[in-house]
């Protein structure tokens, strides 16, 4: 499972082949590439963020009803089109399940269930490019085991692998802009 930080660099990638421009879009954006891992929230009050982490939070249908609510209410806000701007919610979601399943997992259930409600199976590839994130599954002790050599290490790689895919798409953004 890539890091909150990898996730984010996902949702940018998103936005900037989004071509939009506007902060609050991109604060839409973000939130919708960090939203599948919520499930962690379900864990803490039974002591263990990791009970419910890679759930149906983490399938197709989840990101998709996420994202064109987050359309909606992006469109009462700002005015602007609901079905692009949920279509690009939808893929900020999409990118964090497909990192998930891109992502070395440790943890039962491997993978995610992307077709859940449909099917309880677990994707994962069979090609790993992402590392994992090293935790620990006590709620009092869960942030702070975030902090370690192995998980900066993790976010070294999604910087690495992600940022030549957001600079390819900064750069088109600027060729459009100056013609």
């Amino acid at each position: 499972m890539p890091t909150p930080i990898g996730h984010l660099f996902a949702g940018a990638v998103v936005y900037q082949a989004s071509a939009k421009t506007k902060v609050m879009f991109l604060l839409f954006v973000c939130f919708f590439s960090l939203l599948p891992d919520i499930d962690f929230l379900f864990g803490f009050p039974s002591g263990d963020p990791n009970r419910y982490h890679h759930l149906f939070t983490h399938s197709f249908i989840f990101v998709a009803l996420a994202g064109f609510t987050g359309g909606f209410i992006y469109f009462m806000v700002s005015g602007e089109k609901w079905f692009y701007s949920s279509a690009i919610f939808v893929s900020a979601g999409i990118s964090h399940v497909l990192l998930d399943c891109l992502a070395l997992d440790q943890r039962l259930p491997y993978g995610c269930p992307l077709l859940w409600p449909i099917s309880n199976s677990f994707i994962i590839s069979p090609i790993t490019i992402f590392s994992d994130v090293k935790r620990i599954s006590d709620s009092r002790q869960f942030f702070p085991s975030l902090l370690n050599l192995h998980n900066l290490k993790t976010v070294l790689l999604e910087i690495t692998i992600l940022t030549p895919l957001l600079a390819a798409f900064v750069w088109r953004n600027k060729n459009a802009q100056r013609n």
